[in-house]
């Protein structure tokens, strides 16, 4: 059963048969309630007016208001924490990412800045939350094909992260019979780092012109491996290894946990394009912004670094 709280109405009631010398178990009865309300009412909210204690209806009211408005956590933070939080939620920054990110200001918990995001006190609203992510499934139905080197030839520490360089690879479709329109999709397995190319097939050369392309423009060493699916895009795969001076390295048929990294990524590319959206009439403006997004927002796993500062510092120290 649900307390309820003592009523103005209830404390009039209670003053005059104060008044008149009833006691505690007599009160409780006419008002309804328990004695021990009646006397913990008393006790608390007594004024005592020259030394001698007086019971007023209001002025216990006014005291009974303060003490609640105690017990209900308020918003107790600067106007520019409140900025800071609203910037970062509109640049697509989860709670966590916010909070956990050092920063110059003292920020509060993730769980604290979801409460406030709740009740209001915020301008951003849970529209601005990013999804959770989905078990995403293959789209598509390419071809298959079975020759190239197996992931279990790949060296093992690969699966360590703990060497720049090894990459993997997928792609992201339009909706189906939207267009051929696809995404050629990169990510390094250390850094997180996530790399997006328009591409206007699924066709093995498009892929393969996409992906020397793009790491071309890498310094030499930036690239040791490329891991990707059994997809038939993937079928120029020697010419890549040629082009790029690499291996390449194919995951088990239905196994794309095996590429996990592009996968997760993928899912944060969808949140901008979900599924069924036509491709084609993406600019390769707004791509690269919300790309530039991704990469810029601290991860947990990596402690809370971003993905972005963390390639530009290896391929600064590592591969030049």
């Amino acid at each position: 059963m649900n307390y309820k709280h003592l009523s103005i109405e209830e404390r009039c009631c209670l003053r005059e048969y104060y008044k008149k010398g009833y006691s505690y178990r007599e009160i409780a009865k006419l008002i309804g309630r328990n004695v021990s309300t009646v006397s913990r009412e008393l006790n608390r909210n007594f004024t005592h007016m020259y030394d001698i204690p007086t019971y007023y209806p209001h002025t216990a009211q006014k005291k009974c208001n303060l003490r609640r408005s105690y017990c209900h956590r308020g918003i107790f933070w600067d106007k520019e924490v409140l900025d800071y939080i609203d910037e970062k939620l509109q640049q697509t920054w989860s709670p966590e990412q916010i909070s956990k990110t050092p920063c110059e200001l003292e920020m509060p918990s993730f769980k604290t800045i979801y409460r406030w995001i709740d009740k209001g006190y915020l301008k951003s609203t849970l529209k601005n939350l990013r999804r959770k992510g989905k078990t995403k499934k293959r789209l598509g139905h390419g071809g298959r094909f079975t020759t190239g080197k197996s992931i279990r030839k790949r060296d093992k520490s690969v699966y360590k992260r703990s060497e720049f360089g090894h990459w993997e690879a997928d792609t992201v479709v339009s909706g189906q019979g939207k267009s051929k329109v696809c995404f050629a999709t990169l990510a390094e397995r250390m850094t997180r780092y996530y790399i997006a190319i328009k591409i206007p097939d699924r066709t093995g050369a498009s892929m393969a012109d996409a992906v020397i392309k793009a790491f071309s423009e890498l310094p030499d060493g930036a690239v040791k491996t490329i891991t990707c699916d059994r997809g038939s895009e993937f079928s120029e795969w020697r010419r890549i290894e040629k082009e790029l001076n690499c291996n390449m390295y194919f995951a088990d048929p239905y196994c794309a946990w095996q590429k996990g990294t592009n996968e997760n990524l993928n899912g944060l590319l969808r949140e901008f394009y979900p599924k069924g959206r036509n491709l084609s009439r993406v600019s390769p403006a707004t791509l690269k912004k919300n790309l530039a997004l991704i990469n810029a927002r601290p991860k947990k796993v990596l402690g809370f670094q971003k993905p972005v500062d963390l390639f530009d510092s290896f391929i600064s120290k590592c591969c030049t």
